[in-house]
């Protein structure tokens, strides 16, 4: 962040430790006056992460959510499903990360 002129800091919560260490890299970039930004959306696991971790944090850009119409895992993981309405998604309310997992799906990724 002090030597790369960057711009943007964008966080993977799967790989760079999970939310500890994402809280911790945007502390950093608030340091630095930078905004942070998540990058993981391959599943909606992810996406719910995500959405929770940029409202924990005062320097959150924006949520990048990618709109892939060939993926399996991303659509039948978990039972809700996001959808961006007018550039935006909704904060899941439930407890946890607000998503439940499909049970099935994930037994049957097991077996394989």
């Amino acid at each position: 962040m002090d030597r790369g002129q960057i711009d943007v800091v964008q966080v993977d919560l799967t790989r760079c430790g999970g939310f500890t260490e994402a809280m911790k890299i945007a502390a950093l970039a608030w340091d630095r006056g930078l905004p942070v930004a998540n990058h993981g959306f391959t599943t909606y696991i992810n996406v719910a992460a995500a959405l929770h971790w940029l409202n924990a944090i005062p320097n959150a850009l924006i949520c990048e959510f990618v709109t892939e119409e060939e993926t399996n895992l991303r659509e039948s993981l978990t039972k809700q499903k996001f959808r961006a309405r007018d550039g935006y998604l909704d904060m899941p309310q439930e407890p946890g990360l607000g998503i439940d997992l499909d049970e099935e799906v994930v037994a049957r990724l097991r077996q394989r």
